[in-house]
């Protein structure tokens, strides 16, 4: 019985594998390790780079989607699979049908994700600034949000976890309005300078 559920793999044969192996050195092997040095954020990470016989998952996927092939199934990794093997809603990968359509025919009762579009445009940090010289043309999102009133008296308490918007200025020293004692003082003796030079003058034409 294990025989017919489980059979080994090793006995089938395809006959495109000697060129896949001798071409582009490919492996169709499902059960082989997962490589120990491969670092999805960097690609020369591995020292045997693309000759290298073990799978290199990337990082963004690795253990954080459920395996759609495990949801029929169907998957044939077990326990090497690289994506989750377990029912987590959260975690399910995104219907490929309202990506395309941009509706799905189950609705509500889907069970894979349905992700706005716009949500995957990268959101644009000129406008979070508080300007944005593209305008309405700027590829990037725009997304309006409230100024918080705390952090605009001076302190917001929520910090960086606050739902409305910190805005940056960007003001340079020199134009600040509230001046040091130090630079009051050396105006003021540059001012008082001046006016002796001033009434100097207007001794001499005298």
């Amino acid at each position: 019985m294990s025989a017919i559920l489980r059979p080994k793999r090793s006995n089938f044969t395809f006959k495109f594998l000697p060129f896949l192996k001798s071409e582009y050195d490919l492996t169709t092997d499902p059960e082989r390790p997962i490589c120990q040095f491969y670092d999805g954020r960097n690609i020369n990470s591995c020292p045997n780079g693309l000759n290298c016989e073990n799978k290199h998952v990337s990082s963004m996927f690795s253990n954080k989607v459920v395996c759609k092939h495990w949801l029929r199934g169907l998957c044939k990794k077990n326990d090497n699979c690289e994506f989750l093997h377990e029912y987590n809603l959260r975690k399910m990968p995104e219907c490929l049908f309202f990506t395309k359509n941009g509706f799905c025919t189950q609705g509500n009762e889907c069970l894979y994700r349905h992700i706005n579009p716009q949500l995957k445009i990268p959101e644009c940090q000129d406008f979070n600034l508080g300007f944005c010289r593209y305008g309405p043309q700027c590829p990037r999102r725009h997304v309006k949000r409230e100024i918080c009133p705390l952090y605009l008296f001076g302190f917001c308490p929520a910090g960086r976890e606050c739902d409305n918007v910190h805005p940056k200025f960007n003001v340079s020293i020199d134009r600040l309005r509230i001046k040091s004692d130090t630079v009051r003082r050396v105006e003021d003796s540059n001012q008082n300078s001046s006016l002796e030079v001033e009434e100097q003058g207007m001794d001499i034409d005298r």
